[in-house]
């Protein structure tokens, strides 16, 4: 069997359980399952938090396309957006690089300078790494730490059945600036919305939003929006056993998405509800906690959410303004 025959998740899964990996071990609060790894309180009572993830040329980036500042920064702040995902604050940035041995100093000089403004951005500081030779495409690996007390810890399994759904900020838009960077290349791209080119280049991690969300102590799962609600929603789902039903004309969709998805002749509304690379949380909680935590967040932050749904017995579903209702689906999947 092949990789693009089972997808990223089912090798995940097929990994953990063929090979033995442990959810839990001494030390180890949670293995694999959630947006990182939690290990045991420190002598503070604080938990840290251990996450990675990397890009790679072409499959994640075309690199006449993105500025190595761009690079730098989008590779930290995606690991970032994985410790917010939890509710904590990052720490410690562990970058490993592989470049051919032709590629300019001048150009790694400008990728560490993202991802140390990035990194120093959220409180996280630069402390090591490795870097390598390759012959092929560049690989840029990133393990980042994070801290977070013990009752604000947030985990995607948490939902329960008649929890309301809420995300920070606007869907789709990071897939509107891509698309049009396909479609039309760089310059024109940022000719007709540099906005969402930078949605799309320079993502900014939800880490304050995180914290006045646990702050309320009403969050019952929460996780990031990495690969699209059409894909994300599903995981916590399946992680909290139980099924989501979101309405269509509920998701945030930006005034620049709405414009561009005309040009693109496509809908603004497919997009945010398929369209990865967006960073904004997704979070449950109980009906009557709803108002608080929007008032929260937005208070402290600036930053909107959005009620675009309720958790349900089963199924994962988007409900049209028609009344159609159909599977959700979309999202990045890295094998196909």
């Amino acid at each position: 069997m092949k990789l693009s025959e089972i997808g990223e998740e089912a090798l995940i899964a097929h990994i953990v359980n063929k090979h033995l990996l442990p959810r839990s071990a001494p030390g180890l609060l949670m293995g694999v399952g959630d947006d990182a790894a939690v290990m045991s309180p420190d002598e503070h009572g604080l938990l840290t938090l251990l996450t990675t993830d990397m890009l790679t040329e072409r499959m994640d980036y075309l690199i006449d396309m993105i500025t190595p500042y761009q690079l730098g920064w989008k590779s930290v702040a995606v690991n970032i957006s994985d410790i917010a995902a939890m509710g904590g604050l990052p720490t410690w940035t562990f970058p490993s690089i592989g470049f051919r041995p032709d590629t300019e100093v001048s150009y790694i000089d400008e990728l560490y300078r993202g991802m140390i403004e990035c990194a120093r951005r959220f409180g996280s500081v630069l402390a090591g790494g490795d870097t390598n030779s390759v012959k092929g495409d560049a690989v840029i690996s990133i393990c980042q730490m994070g801290k977070v007390e013990e009752a604000r810890l947030a985990l995607r399994s948490s939902a329960r059945i008649g929890d309301r759904i809420l995300v920070t900020g606007c869907l789709g838009d990071s897939l509107g600036g891509l698309t049009l960077l396909l479609k039309y290349g760089l310059d024109e791209a940022l000719r007709i919305n540099s906005r969402l080119v930078d949605a799309h280049y320079m993502p900014m991690p939800r880490v304050p939003e995180a914290r006045s969300a646990t702050e309320t102590g009403a969050i019952h799962a929460m996780m990031d929006l990495s690969d699209g609600l059409g894909a994300d929603l599903p995981k916590l789902c399946r992680a909290s056993k139980v099924g989501a039903l979101v309405h269509a004309d509920s998701l945030p969709v930006s005034n620049d998405l709405r414009n561009v998805a005309k040009v693109l002749g496509t809908s603004a509304t497919d997009m945010a509800a398929s369209g990865g690379e967006d960073f904004e949380l997704l979070m449950t909680a109980e009906t009557d906690a709803v108002e608080g935590i929007i008032r929260t967040i937005e208070g402290e932050t600036g930053t909107r959410v959005t009620e675009i749904g309720e958790i349900t017995a089963g199924g994962v579903e988007i409900l049209y303004h028609d009344g159609t209702r159909k599977p959700l689906t979309g999202g990045w999947e890295h094998f196909a």
